[in-house]
C-alpha cells in the first residue's frame, strides 16, 4: 500500500497494525531497505496515523498508538541523520526535536505497565507482534541514532570549547558560564561540582524500565576542558575559599581529572594538558590549598566512597563455569602496572569507546575475585566487516517460532542471512573455565538484562596481586529470518580475528 498508494476503506485497527509493522520492519531493516522505499513508507504512514481520530480507539489502543508514532519519528531521525553529512548548528537543533518527538512518543507508551493492559489490548498485539521484545528493540535503535546525534553535538560544540580553552590560556580569562552555554544549545549536562566542590554520585539506574534517557552526554575531551578550567579557576582566583571547602574533595576532582586524561588520545588535548601544565596546575593547588596531599600523601578515604547501589538486594554474576564459546584467549599476568579494577575498567572503556562501542553497550558483573564484562550482541557482515553503525547493535535475535499475523508480513518483504556475537572479558586472579553448555541466543540475551551499567563501586577500589585475563567470543550465525541463530563452533575465526572484525585495538 506504502509503494503503491491503494486506496483502501478506513480502519483504524487495520491502520495502527499496518503502520505499527511496516514502521517497525522499516526500522529493523532500515539498512537493506532503499531510500524512495523509505521514504514512500514514512509519506504514507504518517498520513495513516493521522488519519486516526476516533478519541476512544486512540485511549483504547494509546501504548500502540504512541509507539507507532514513536517508530515513525526515529526512523524520520535517521533518515536525517544519513542524508546530512555536515549539518549545521541550525540543523542539528532541528533533527534534534524531531529525535526528541520519537523519545517522548516512546515514555508516553508506558510500556512498563504492559504487564496491566486489558485483555483486548494484548489479544491484539499478540497478532502483530507488539510486545516488550519489539519495545527493546526500539529503544536500542532510538539509543543508536541518540548516540550518532551524541556525537555530532559534542563535535559541533567542541571549537568553542577549544576556544574558551585557548582564552583562558593566552589570556586568563576563564568563562565557565560559556562552556555551560554551548553544551545547552543542546541540553548536553556539564557537572560543575568541580567548581562547588562536591561529588557526583550517578542516579541509581532503573532496571528493566522501558523508558528512554533524553537527555545527551558530554564526550570525555570536552570534559577534561571543562574540568581543567574548573580546577584552574580554583587554583588562581584570589578570593578566599569558604569556611567549608574540603580539600581532599578538591584532590578527588584532580586525581579524577588525571585519570581522565591518561586515556584521551584527542590531538588537541595531548597538545595542551600536557604533563608540564598538568604539573603546574597541581603545584598552583598545594600552594593555595595546603593539605596532607602537600606532603605527598594521598587521603584514600574518598577513593573508597561508594554511590548508592543500584539495588543492594540484587548481585549479577557472569555464569562460572561460562557456557562454551566459540573461541577464546587467555592472557596471563594482566596489565600489572593497572593496579585497581577501576583503572583496569578505564583502560578497556578507552578501547571499546574507540571501536564504536558506548557505555551503554557493555554490561558489568561479578565474576571470582575481580569482574567480567560483555558486549551488547553485535551484528556484522559474513565476511567479517562492520555493518552501519546504526544497525550494529541489537538486544535480541531471531523469533521465538511462534505464528503470528506479523510473521507473514515480515516473511513477504525481508530475507536476510544474519552474523551476531558477544565478546565476554572476564579479569580475575584466575582464568575463567568454560562448562559443557553451549551458550543460547536466549541465555546471552537473559545475560545482558541482567547486568549493572557500570563497574559496581566496591569493585572499583579493588586490587589483585596478579591478574589474568580470560577473553571469550560467543558468535552466532542465522540463516534467515524466523530461524533461530546457532553457536558457531567451526574454529575458522580465533579471538584475534573477532577483535580486529570489531576494532578493537591489542589489548596485551
Amino acid at each position: 500500500m506504502a509503494n503503491h498508494r491503494i486506496n483502501a476503506v478506513p480502519n483504524d485497527t487495520i491502520s495502527l497494525a499496518q503502520a505499527y509493522m511496516n514502521l517497525y520492519l522499516t526500522s529493523t531493516y532500515y539498512d537493506s531497505i532503499d531510500d524512495d522505499r523509505i521514504l514512500k513508507i514514512l509519506a504514507f504512514e504518517k498520513d495513516e496515523i493521522d488519519r486516526i481520530e476516533d478519541r476512544t480507539f486512540i485511549r483504547t489502543f494509546q501504548p500502540l498508538h504512541s509507539f507507532t508514532q514513536s517508530i515513525w519519528y526515529q526512523n524520520q531521525a535517521k533518515r536525517l541523520y544519513l542524508h546530512d553529512s555536515k549539518p549545521d548548528r541550525n540543523t542539528l537543533r532541528r533533527i534534534k526535536s524531531v529525535l526528541d518527538r520519537s523519545i517522548n512518543f516512546y515514555n508516553a507508551a508506558k510500556l512498563n505497565e504492559y504487564s496491566s493492559y486489558s485483555i483486548e489490548q494484548l489479544s491484539f498485539y499478540e497478532i502483530i507482534n507488539f510486545d516488550l521484545d519489539a519495545a527493546d528493540d526500539i529503544r536500542s535503535e532510538i539509543y543508536q541514532v541518540k548516540n550518532q546525534y551524541n556525537a555530532l553535538f559534542n563535535e559541533n560544540i567542541y571549537t568553542d570549547f577549544q576556544r574558551i580553552f585557548l582564552k583562558a590560556k593566552e589570556r586568563n580569562r576563564i568563562e565557565l558560564d560559556s562552556l555551560t552555554y554551548y553544551a545547552g544549545l543542546f541540553e548536553i549536562p556539564l557537572s560543575m561540582s568541580t567548581l562547588n566542590n562536591t561529588i557526583d554520585f550517578p542516579n541509581a539506574p532503573s532496571f528493566k524500565s522501558y523508558s528512554i534517557n533524553p537527555g545527551y552526554r558530554l564526550e570525555n575531551r570536552l570534559e577534561l576542558i571543562s574540568r581543567y578550567l574548573q580546577l584552574k579557576f580554583l587554583a588562581t582566583q584570589r578570593t578566599r575559599p569558604p569556611a567549608n571547602f574540603n580539600t581532599e574533595t578538591l584532590y578527588h576532582h584532580y586525581d579524577e581529572f588525571m585519570e581522565l586524561l591518561s586515556f584521551e588520545e584527542d590531538e588537541f588535548i595531548k597538545k595542551e594538558l600536557t604533563p608540564e601544565v598538568t604539573a603546574l596546575l597541581f603545584s598552583q593547588l598545594k600552594r593555595r590549598y595546603p593539605s596532607r596531599r602537600s606532603e605527598g600523601i594521598r587521603d584514600e578515604s574518598l577513593a573508597a566512597i561508594s554511590a548508592p547501589s543500584p539495588d543492594q538486594n540484587i548481585m549479577y554474576f557472569f555464569p562460572n563455569p561460562a557456557p562454551k564459546s566459540s573461541t577464546h584467549q587467555l592472557i596471563k599476568n594482566f596489565k600489572p602496572d593497572l593496579q585497581t579494577l577501576n583503572q583496569v575498567d578505564l583502560f578497556f572503556k578507552s578501547k571499546m569507546q574507540e571501536a564504536g562501542f558506548g557505555s551503554n553497550h557493555l554490561h558489568y558483573y561479578y565474576d571470582m575475585d575481580g569482574y567480567a564484562m560483555t558486549t551488547s550482541l553485535e551484528k556484522f557482515n559474513k565476511d567479517g566487516t562492520k555493518v552501519s553503525s546504526d544497525k550494529r547493535f541489537t538486544e535480541s535475535m531471531g523469533e521465538d517460532g511462534k505464528f503470528s499475523y506479523f510473521e507473514i508480513f515480515k516473511s513477504i518483504f525481508f530475507e536476510v542471512e544474519s552474523e551476531f556475537r558477544m565478546f565476554a572479558f572476564v579479569v580475575a586472579s584466575k582464568p575463567a573455565t568454560q562448562g559443557g553448555n553451549l551458550m543460547t541466543t536466549s541465555f546471552a540475551e537473559e545475560i545482558l538484562q541482567n547486568s549493572y551499567p557500570t563497574l559496581p563501586n566496591d569493585l572499583k577500589v579493588k586490587t589483585l596481586p596478579t591478574k589474568d585475563l580470560t577473553i571469550l567470543v560467543y558468535h552466532f550465525h542465522q540463516n534467515d529470518i524466523g530461524q533461530v541463530p546457532e553457536l558457531d563452533l567451526n574454529g575458522s575465526w580465533d579471538v584475534q580475528d573477532h577483535l580486529r572484525s570489531a576494532g578493537i585495538q591489542a589489548l596485551n
